[in-house]
């Protein structure tokens, strides 16, 4: 492990339920995914697309957090 500070915790509340599609007995799955760092709220028809976007979320704290440990490292100083 690097001594750069570690990642921040992500958290992610998910809620599913089952809606009737139509006059069908049959029901799709609804999931609202809420992002609880950035406060950010998607509902979703699919539990594919409720994962999707939780792994989009990580990517992208994982890409800054990535960048945030380039701008702490300071430069190399040449050698004389």
């Amino acid at each position: 492990m690097s001594s750069q500070q570690p990642l921040s915790d992500q958290v992610f509340i998910l809620r599913f339920w089952r809606e009737a599609a139509g006059g069908s007995g049959d029901g799709r799955w609804r999931v609202l995914v809420r992002n609880i760092n950035t406060r950010r709220r998607d509902v979703v028809d699919d539990v594919q697309r409720a994962f999707a976007i939780v792994t989009a979320n990580l990517n992208v704290a994982a890409e800054a957090h990535e960048e945030q440990a380039t701008w702490t490292v300071e430069p190399p100083t040449p050698e004389q």
